[in-house]
């Protein structure tokens, strides 16, 4: 007799997969861009910006979680028609901002694989590459793409682990001070920066209504928040404790030279950097393909297309080509940077939020009119 289905396709993932990928999704974007930028705002004080950032994030999910919890879907035709140009605008805004992010990370995931391990003159190849391989893996939906992540997960945690245990040996603590010695305004911008990048773990509550327990899903949100804060404060102090605030502020990608001063025991890799790197492929492509899909769904409903392949080749081909345009021209990459962490992400959170608000006061009208 059976009773339970042990492997289904029906599109719904569990609390623990969407933490799992959003800790993956977190932990290469920050420890990747947060250590340079805090050395030069905020210098040794940038432990606090990471904490003080983790600490608004933490309660901007509590709000966010009481509103759209008691959002119910009203599709009757009226109210369809009524609201049908503002949904338009809504979703289109929502297609260029998660494409804008996702071209930025294809960007970001490009110029690493170049830098790192195939040299120059390579663009066009890893970004069509990377394009192919974003839409493959979209190609059955989420739930199979978040089952690769959960599989991933502790392949990728666990050397992580052993090499920051590893560059303890190399950490020089007298580079931890002096403390509490940044202005204010240098501070705050530190703070809200790490509020931007941490914030988009916040965008996992656009898939609650494919949560098979939508009421783990804050609890999953705050547990891999906790821990992506927790290993951006240990990172940065290892990277303070390897290169100095001078040092650190002008490296391009600390994390990933840091294996260029770790040596292993044994000496049994040729090529450190290249495991180093292989870790944050993995992580940075799971940021990419999250914030494709999340672009190529409101396409899907926009344009009427048949069935998700068709958006997100769509959305693949764009961000691809908005990649490409960042590969050439450095100073318009720092621009799109700059537009998605002070811009992109506070729209989409601010967006999101008056849509959960808005949603739930309805409901509460529609209620006491009927009482």
């Amino acid at each position: 007799m059976r009773d339970r289905i042990i492997f289904s396709n029906n599109q719904q993932v569990s609390a623990r997969q969407i933490s799992r990928a959003l800790f993956l999704e977190m932990l290469g974007i920050s420890t990747l861009l947060l250590p340079p930028a805090l050395a030069r705002l905020c210098g040794t004080d940038g432990v606090f910006a990471i904490l003080f950032g983790g600490v608004l994030t933490y309660l901007l999910s509590v709000v966010w979680n009481r509103y759209s919890t008691n959002v119910k879907q009203n599709n009757t035709s009226e109210q369809y028609h009524n609201t049908k140009v503002l949904e338009c605008a809504i979703k289109i805004v929502y297609i260029s901002a998660f494409l804008g992010i996702a071209a930025y990370v294809m960007y970001l995931l490009t110029t690493l694989i170049e830098e790192q391990l195939l040299g120059k003159s390579y663009e066009a190849i890893i970004v069509l590459t990377l394009a192919g391989a974003a839409f493959w893996g979209l190609w059955k939906g989420l739930e199979s793409r978040l089952r690769v992540y959960e599989i991933l997960f502790w392949l990728l945690v666990l050397p992580l682990i052993f090499i920051l245990l590893a560059a303890c040996s190399g950490v020089c603590t007298d580079y931890w001070t002096p403390v509490a010695d940044t202005f204010w305004q240098n501070f705050g911008k530190g703070t809200l920066l790490c509020f931007g990048i941490f914030s988009l773990s916040l965008l996992a509550f656009r898939s609650k209504s494919q949560c098979s327990h939508p009421e783990q899903l804050l609890r999953a949100a705050r547990r891999s928040l906790c821990a992506v804060v927790t290993m951006n404060v240990i990172v940065y102090l290892i990277l303070l404790g390897v290169f100095q605030v001078g040092l650190l502020s002008h490296l391009s990608y600390p994390i990933i030279d840091l294996m260029a001063v770790v040596k292993l025991p044994g000496n049994f890799l040729e090529r450190q950097d290249a495991l180093m790197m292989g870790i944050w492929f993995f992580c940075l492509f799971a940021l990419l393909n999250s914030m494709l899909y999340y672009a190529s769904a409101p396409l899907e409903k926009l344009f009427k297309t048949k069935g998700r392949p068709r958006a997100t080749g769509i959305c693949s081909l764009a961000m691809a080509a908005m990649a490409l345009c960042f590969l050439y021209s450095t100073d318009r990459a720092e621009r799109m940077f700059q537009i998605c962490v002070w811009f992109v992400v506070p729209l989409l959170l601010i967006l999101s939020m008056v849509q959960a608000i808005t949603a739930c006061l309805k409901e509460r009208i529609r209620q006491e009119e009927k009482e």
